[in-house]
């Protein structure tokens, strides 16, 4: 009888440590599930925060040329201006005021790890009157809210227009319309159009032109 005993014991024991495991399981993917979701709302936000902050970044850089023609990573580099996040790594030879940095690669990187390019755009006679800022290899829910990102006239710089994969949004009365071959849309973008224009997966690419 006392074996009996002793082994029925040994049950529940076995029984009440699958039970703990089980609930310990299920608590550390809940808390696991919490935080994956919450550090993607903060990847989410911070994309959103550096793509403002880069556009500011050229901005003031370039305003006192008054034009856009020589935007480009390394001329950032040079002088250190952009995001951190961002910014391709520096490079600089040289010291004191006879150094000279410029970037390793020749792209920036978002928070989820696609290219970020900017350039001079729509150019004529040596003069570029706007610049481009391109995201590439974008989560859909990520493309969805960047195109409905809201711009407003910073120094004198506003949204000319927007291209997500192979639709163009641009103001009615724009002199430019790119590549014949797009989509067209008239700015303010609505919503159902961005959804509609960022595909499933994470190749979605989105050009915007500022002037």
């Amino acid at each position: 009888m006392l074996k009996l005993k002793h082994s029925a014991q040994e049950g529940r024991t076995f029984i009440e440590t699958l039970a703990y495991i089980m609930i310990m399981i299920t608590v550390t993917a809940s808390i696991a599930s919490v935080v994956s979701r919450s550090y993607y709302r903060y990847e989410c936000s911070a994309v959103q925060q550096d793509l403002t902050d880069l556009h500011k970044a050229i901005v003031k850089h370039y305003a006192v040329d008054g034009h856009y023609s020589k935007v480009s990573w390394d001329d950032l580099c040079e002088d250190n201006l952009g995001p951190k996040s961002m910014m391709p790594e520096r490079v600089c030879t040289g010291e004191g005021n006879n150094m000279k940095c410029k970037c390793k690669r020749q792209k920036g990187r978002h928070i989820f790890e696609g290219p970020v390019d900017i350039g001079p755009s729509d150019c004529r006679d040596g003069s570029c009157s706007t610049f481009y800022i391109v995201f590439d290899d974008l989560p859909q829910d990520v493309c969805a809210q960047l195109g409905t990102k809201s711009w407003t006239t910073i120094a004198g710089s506003d949204l000319e227009r927007m291209e997500i994969n192979k639709t163009l949004w641009y103001w009615k009365y724009s002199p430019i319309l790119g590549d014949a071959a797009l989509i067209k849309k008239e700015l303010p973008a609505q919503v159902e159009d961005i959804a509609e224009a960022c595909h499933e997966g994470y190749d979605n690419k989105i050009t915007w032109y500022f002037n």
